[in-house]
């Protein structure tokens, strides 16, 4: 590794230390997406929204990364909105992120929160060769 990319990995590394954690919440259901983010953000998360392929385009059916994907310091997946072709293409990629699989529970109040069902661990950074 070069040692800027040593520095640009230490920076993020310190970056992340100092802000709050960034969750990806993906959800076809608008409740749904919208009650889990505010889940996060109660606990003091900053969240980043997304209607999946269901809802709206998907940069992972025509790319092999997503925009989102590199702001989230983790990603949590409705498992109701995983298309078939999503769920392909989650398999083929290598994620710097883990994705949490999640079904919803609802509070007495009627609001949703996720439950992890599975976790997707980060794919680990490939060493360079010496």
């Amino acid at each position: 590794m070069t040692s800027s990319a040593v520095q640009r990995r230490e920076r993020g590394e310190a970056d992340r230390s100092s802000r709050p954690l960034s969750i990806l919440v993906m959800s076809a259901d608008g409740k749904r997406r919208g009650d889990w983010a505010k889940f996060f953000e109660d606990q003091g998360m900053q969240t980043i929204r997304c209607g999946g392929p269901q809802a709206t385009s998907c940069a992972l059916e025509v790319s092999n990364r997503c925009p989102l994907h590199e702001h989230a310091d983790l990603i949590f997946y409705d498992e109701e909105s995983i298309t078939p072709a999503l769920e392909e293409q989650l398999d083929l990629i290598p994620l710097s992120t883990p994705v949490a699989y999640a079904r919803t529970m609802r509070t007495r109040l009627g609001d949703e929160y996720p439950v992890t069902e599975r976790v997707r661990p980060a794919a680990r950074p490939l060493r360079p060769s010496r």
